[in-house]
């Protein structure tokens, strides 16, 4: 039996996604005059006076993806190591009892029908399944993340946590996203300050796919309040879909709301063409010394 249930990005798809980001760090250093800097640091560009400018476009950015050793070492990030040890380090017991897992889930399904196992109590599949560690591994994860849950209710944390996943604490200067032919800039202190006020953290809900062993809390949430309902910006996951992506934290981001947020009335951010293509936002203007 072939199992797929791989939900990361081809490394096609990575691969012309990194180029995409590449290409547009080039063309907004040469918009502001700066330099594109190498290697995988927050700090895409820098600009002519040393600050250094985070760059992202499409549609959901992958704001860090960081592994077991760079998460426990963080002073606030660190507070998802207890996430990372839900998973046992022997990658290969992992994938075989994932199998094992799946194949049964399979089997119900061709007994039972989709339906039925979709309501199936996850106490009568582990019977069936038996000791199981990426069952288990499931079950320690949604515990948890119930501390980050509340964790990031902290608004000061949440503060300090958003900090160091997007600007690596106070390296970062910029924020600058591109939105079509144009690149929004936002300054680390607006960008932390409307962020923090805007959301709020939850856990995720457990999915309803019959041929996997759902569970709640898999992920953390942020939400912001989108009219009378709450959506998602931020999720903070476990990537375990590879070998080399193993225990793996990410972080990823959806543009459209991030936008929404900081051009949004209660952000307040006043705007300023710096040049064709680049727009400053709020502090950023200062920060930049005004328009060319």
């Amino acid at each position: 039996m072939t199992i797929n249930r791989q939900r990361a990005p081809s490394s096609k798809v990575s691969r012309e996604k990194k180029l995409g980001g590449h290409t547009n760090e080039a063309e907004y250093a040469a918009l502001i005059g700066g330099s594109t800097i190498q290697g995988t640091g927050k700090g895409d560009v820098q600009d002519k006076t040393g600050k250094l400018h985070s760059v992202k476009s499409g549609k959901k950015w992958q704001v860090f993806l960081y592994r077991y050793d760079r998460i426990a070492n963080s002073n606030y990030l660190s507070e998802l190591s207890a996430c990372l040890d839900a998973f046992t380090e022997d990658y290969e017991r992992y994938v075989e009892d994932r199998k094992k897992c799946i194949e049964e889930k399979y089997r119900l399904v061709d007994e039972y029908g989709k339906q039925a196992v979709s309501l199936m109590p996850n106490d009568a599949i582990k019977e069936k399944i038996g000791p199981n560690e990426y069952v288990a591994a499931k079950e320690r994860l949604a515990k948890a993340t119930q501390p980050v849950f509340h964790k990031l209710q902290d608004k000061p944390f949440l503060e300090q946590f958003l900090a160091e996943a997007i600007f690596n604490g106070d390296e970062v200067s910029f924020l600058a996203v591109k939105d079509c032919s144009t690149f929004r800039v936002f300054a680390r202190s607006d960008v932390l300050k409307v962020l923090t006020g805007e959301l709020s953290p939850a856990n995720s809900r457990a999915g309803r796919t019959a041929k996997d062993y759902n569970v709640d809390g898999q992920k953390v949430l942020l939400r912001y309040k989108k009219g009378d309902k709450e959506k998602n910006i931020v999720e903070i996951e476990i990537r375990n879909d590879s070998k080399q992506h193993y225990r793996e934290a990410r972080f990823n981001m959806y543009s459209k709301d991030f936008l929404a947020i900081m051009l949004g009335k209660e952000a307040g951010l006043s705007a300023i063409r710096y040049c064709e293509g680049v727009v400053l936002y709020g502090n950023a203007i200062q920060l930049f010394g005004g328009a060319l």
